[in-house]
């Protein structure tokens, strides 16, 4: 096992004490410190493991992973990932004004539709920005 391999798998194991004494430690600890290392503990919980994974995967199967960099790296594939990014944006988007419209529908605070409305209007000038930046590179 490579040091990259045995760092993450350390992570991964730090990650499992850190919630484990958390748990344990309920009664005893401030409520924000446990949840501070339940959080941690799940946050390299999650990071060691996924990326011991894909270190082993990569030990194991070199050619695999090789094929895996190059198709990732495919024009192709990135103008799908591309157009999968500006389609989920747009769908956000107005999903965002919907409950906007359905924060006003249902009466809540006016700063809770006033949110959603600043985060849409920060979304288009956002994109006007992007648009006018790459009109100029390309």
């Amino acid at each position: 096992m490579r040091t990259k391999t045995k760092f993450y798998l350390v992570l991964w194991i730090l990650g499992a004490v850190m919630m484990g004494v958390s748990l344990l430690m309920e009664e005893t600890l401030p409520r924000t410190a446990g949840g501070m290392l339940t959080g941690a503990g799940a946050g390299l919980l999650g990071f060691g493991f996924s990326n011991w994974r894909m270190r082993r995967w990569e030990e194991k199967e070199p050619k695999k992973m090789r094929m895996a960099e190059i198709e990732a790296g495919d024009e192709r594939n990135i103008a799908i990932r591309r157009r999968a990014q500006a389609v989920s944006g747009e769908v956000l988007q107005w999903a965002l004004m919907a409950g906007a419209w359905l924060s006003i529908g249902l009466g809540a605070p006016l700063w809770v539709t006033l949110l959603a409305v600043g985060a849409f209007l920060m979304k288009c000038v956002l994109e006007l920005c992007l648009m006018a930046r790459y009109q100029r590179e390309m």
